[in-house]
């Protein structure tokens, strides 16, 4: 993402007109319990229309929040289905550089290809090689523990190849989403080259607690996936994965796991980010997703809300942190653009 000033985006739409399955959940009179969108034409939404809305200020320095809605020309099941699938490098402007699903135990090997992606003829992959080089375990401006710092500069120590440096990645990324695959966000390591090291769990926790509607809504799966007090119930198994892309012009890893879950005719999906290495501390998308019809024509209105903590956004006055929530959207949008567009091919 880039933190840049820019103007608000004004308006959305009016005139709703929603009809859901009989016997099923009412999109409408869930969205008014805790979403932006009062007001929603199917119609157009049908028609590749995306709304959006940057939330409000935050007590929370480091996080932003947007919502968007759109709609897809399948039902709820295979909306997960695909959103399960898809293969966001198929899209250049995000930027993806490579995306793997990870077993449960995940394999060191799984990781090994890390290296062919580390074109240093790149200038956001340049950046990262050059801040490996630099970390030390008095100093990184990697998100990083101490003790990793001390390993990764050992690791490579003053070999800069895309092979050394891609094999020293991998061994991090390797023990980080072990550990996440056997505890969850009980393992989850600070980042210790901070003014105040920072747990990317207590981030998202942070940030879920001023969204108070949203929060009530989605109680049952974030208590699940261990994200919210209260009973847990059984655990969700999730997909997992790494990815190296570009963020605000820096090739970033992350790690990264998806849960979903039934609930009555519709889902609810969340999409986390428990490590990131560089450039911002860790993502959440919260996705329900309902069936609609509207005329002839069926499919499903997908709500999503998007948080964002960075390190930019705590020194940054209001106007800049929601110009970064207008930002946040246009991001997003771009995917959302993407998905939508792949269920016009095969």
């Amino acid at each position: 993402m880039r933190w840049l000033s820019i103007l608000l985006m004004a308006g959305l739409y009016c005139t709703v007109s929603i009809t859901a399955r009989a016997q099923g959940s009412d999109p409408l009179a869930g969205l008014k319990q805790f979403g932006d969108f009062p007001k929603i034409d199917i119609k157009r939404l049908l028609g590749g229309e995306i709304l959006s809305q940057r939330g409000p200020l935050m007590k929370f320095p480091n996080g932003i929040s947007s919502q968007l809605i759109f709609a897809v020309p399948t039902s709820p099941a295979e909306t997960v289905k695909r959103l399960q699938t898809w293969d966001s490098k198929r899209c250049p402007s995000l930027k993806v550089y490579a995306s793997q699903e990870l077993r449960d135990p995940c394999e060191l090997k799984e990781f090994n290809s890390l290296y062919r992606y580390l074109d240093p003829s790149l200038r956001p992959v340049r950046w990262l090689l050059d801040q490996t080089m630099a970390t030390s375990g008095k100093s990184s401006s990697l998100n990083l523990t101490q003790i990793e710092a001390v390993v990764l500069a050992g690791c490579v120590g003053k070999n800069a190849s895309p092979e050394t440096v891609g094999s020293c990645w991998a061994n991090l990324l390797f023990a980080r989403a072990a550990g996440f695959q056997r505890n969850g966000f009980a393992s989850t390591l600070p980042y210790d080259f901070e003014e105040n090291p920072v747990d990317p769990a207590r981030h998202l926790r942070s940030m879920l607690q001023e969204q108070v509607g949203i929060s009530r809504e989605f109680a049952p799966l974030l208590q699940r996936v261990g994200l919210a007090d209260g009973r847990a119930g059984t655990p969700i198994s999730p997909s997992y994965y790494w990815r190296l892309f570009q963020a605000d012009h820096h090739a970033t890893l992350s790690l990264g796991a998806a849960y979903d879950m039934g609930v009555g005719d519709h889902y609810q999906r969340l999409e986390i980010e428990y490590y990131v290495n560089g450039t911002y501390y860790t993502s959440a998308t919260l996705y329900e997703i309902w069936p609609i019809r509207e005329g002839g024509r069926t499919g499903s209105l997908v709500w999503c809300d998007v948080l964002c903590s960075a390190p930019a956004l705590r020194f940054a006055p209001g106007i800049e942190r929601l110009a970064s929530g207008v930002i946040l959207v246009l991001e997003f949008k771009k995917m959302v653009r993407c998905f939508q567009d792949s269920f016009k091919t095969p």
